[in-house]
Formats: structure tokens, sequence, C-alpha cells
């Protein structure tokens, strides 16, 4: 016949390991939420940089024009 405090004790296990199991998941939720907001920040971050290699892409291409304009005329 089995104790009835080894019952007990099994219990007392399994909830120490659902309150694990419940800290662990609300973390991941929060990583899950966090990683989220990272990737909208990197999103805007991706914005930035292609629109600045426009940018940069559009002016050393009007330099090129303008220095091959000068040299016809020189």
């Amino acid at each position: 016949m089995t104790d009835p405090l080894d019952h007990a004790r099994d219990f007392a296990v399994d909830a120490s390991q659902e309150t694990r199991l419940v800290v662990q998941a609300l973390k991941i939720e929060r990583l899950e939420e966090k990683q989220e907001e990272l990737r909208e920040r990197l999103k805007v971050v991706e914005k930035w940089v292609i629109g600045a290699a426009a940018v940069l892409a559009a002016g050393v291409t009007l330099i090129g024009f303008a220095t091959n304009i000068s040299k016809a005329y020189l």
C-alpha cells in the first residue's frame, strides 16, 4: 500500500513544475512581444537606409552628369 504522503509529494512537485511552466510561458510571451517590437523598429531603420541610399545614388549621379557636362564645355 502506498503512503498518502507520497501522493502529497507528487502533487507538490507537480505544482512546482506548473509554476515553473507558467513563469516560462510568461517569459516567452514577453520575449515574443519584444521580438515584434524589434522587428517593427528594424523595418523603420531599413526604410531610412533605403531612402538614404537612394538620395546618395541620386547625388552621385547628378555629380557625374555635372562633371561630364563641364568637361564637354572645356
